[in-house]
């Protein structure tokens, strides 16, 4: 008997190629780069920053009738999806609308296409929590956003 192996980390795949496929550094600042990264990211940071991050799978039988091979188990798990843009100087909602925006395009990465290339039976965006700040610094404003994707699948 194949036993079927877990998706999240194939849906962590997708969304980290689709991601630095398609979103793009912003056209209203020459300077700001953008990074797509797994987890933290590493030194050499641009001003906009896509992590994708944690995922958190939950796993119930679909049948009680034979084993427990293809099919059996379904997963219902999310991808969390932290976005982080800095602009220096003192404009709150630019950066806010930035980051705002660049979670619209990943929640349309998903939306044209909730199977993610195949690899779930359907996904969709959650939640997402926008969390605007000074900087610690006092150098601009950071704005934090965590995204949740969730997947559901039969395993």
């Amino acid at each position: 008997m194949t036993i079927p192996t877990m998706t999240p980390p194939k849906a962590r795949k997708y969304l980290h190629d689709q991601c630095a496929a398609q979103l793009t550094a912003d056209p209203s600042d020459p300077t700001a780069g953008i990074l797509v990264c797994y987890d933290a990211p590493g030194p050499g940071q641009p001003d906009d920053i896509v992590a994708i991050g944690k995922t958190h799978n939950k796993m119930d039988p679909m049948t009680l009738v034979g084993g427990g091979g293809a099919g059996w188990l379904s997963e219902r798990y999310t991808v969390t999806i932290t976005v982080d843009v800095f602009r220096g100087g003192d404009d709150p909602q630019y950066a806010y609308e930035r980051c705002s925006a660049i979670c619209d395009a990943i929640c349309a990465i998903v939306r044209n296409d909730p199977s993610l290339g195949g690899l779930v039976l359907i996904s969709h965006p959650a939640g997402c929590d926008i969390e605007p700040e000074e900087d610690p610094g006092h150098m601009g404003r950071r704005v934090t956003a965590e995204l949740e994707i969730e997947c559901f699948n039969r395993i």
